[in-house]
């Protein structure tokens, strides 16, 4: 019995060294987790990028708001403000300006005013098709057309066009002949101050001293000094006239250097083609 008992023992001690009492292999790494092989939904959230609007007056441009009477412009600079809507369309709204009676019938033209029985035509519009639309004194009206720069400073547009059914104008509208589409109505009062931001504006306007015109009638006499620009001496931009005449020596300071004449006026109506300026004074001759 002894000997059997021993024969088991051993027997035992073999199949334990031999492995026999291991437990189950681990499965390789990555198959034993469900939850390492599912792909997690992740939603990313885009903060919208904000882009600026372009600038009213870009890089080059004047902005008449920035432009007080020490200020020094170039004599071209403000020959291209001053002119700067000319040739551009615009959508205006305002109420028709009607005399004597209360409807009208459009023909070749409309008239434009800022409010009902307003007597000051702000705007003038001539049509090249007569729209045959009738419209009362009491009536908002939505006009686009062309300016067309008339020589006394009036806002003159050609090329008219009534719109129906157009958006409201929005009071307020931040604009200028740079950045504006066209197409958006603006209150025929605000662009009448838009068109005509440099009329009686004092200003200091330099340029290249062109030549000096002197005019005789029976109002008396006057004295007109143009000017140019340095890098284009034949084009005329401004003319300033002088609250008096100019003595010979200054005429002869400005003949022998003619850049960088600067010259302090008021703004006024077009004067043969350029800006014209009153009341004059030479600054630096």
């Amino acid at each position: 019995m002894k000997q059997i008992a021993a024969i088991f023992l051993i027997t035992g001690l073999l199949l334990t060294a031999c492995g026999g009492g291991e437990d189950p292999a681990s499965q390789p790494d990555g198959t034993d987790s469900q939850a390492g092989s599912e792909e997690q939904d992740v939603t990313i959230e885009e903060t919208p990028v904000e882009t600026a609007p372009p600038p009213l007056y870009p890089e080059g441009t004047l902005d008449p708001s920035m432009i007080t009477a020490d200020t020094p412009v170039s004599a071209a600079a403000l020959y291209e403000s001053y002119y700067a809507w000319d040739g551009k369309k615009i959508t205006l709204e305002g109420y028709p300006r009607i005399s004597y009676i209360d409807t009208m019938i459009v023909e070749d033209k409309l008239e434009l005013v800022a409010q009902p029985g307003d007597r000051e035509a702000l705007a003038t519009f001539a049509f090249t098709d007569f729209p045959g639309i009738t419209v009362r004194t009491d009536q908002l009206v939505t006009v686009s057309g062309t300016i067309e720069y008339y020589w006394t400073g009036d806002l003159k547009l050609v090329d008219g066009v009534i719109i129906e059914d157009a958006s409201a104008a929005q009071s307020g509208m931040a604009t200028s002949p740079y950045v504006y589409d066209g197409d958006t109505p603006i209150l025929v009062g605000e662009f009448f101050d838009m068109f005509n931001v440099w009329l009686g504006k004092e200003v200091i306007v330099e340029g290249y001293y062109n030549s000096t015109t002197t005019s005789s009638s029976s109002y008396g006499s006057s004295v007109r000094v143009d000017l140019s620009d340095p890098n284009d001496t034949y084009s005329k931009y401004v003319a300033c006239e002088m609250v008096e005449e100019i003595p010979e020596e200054t005429n002869a300071i400005m003949i022998e250097n003619r850049a960088g004449t600067q010259i302090r006026g008021t703004v006024d109506d077009e004067s043969f083609s350029m800006v014209g300026l009153v009341n004059c004074q030479l600054v630096n001759r």
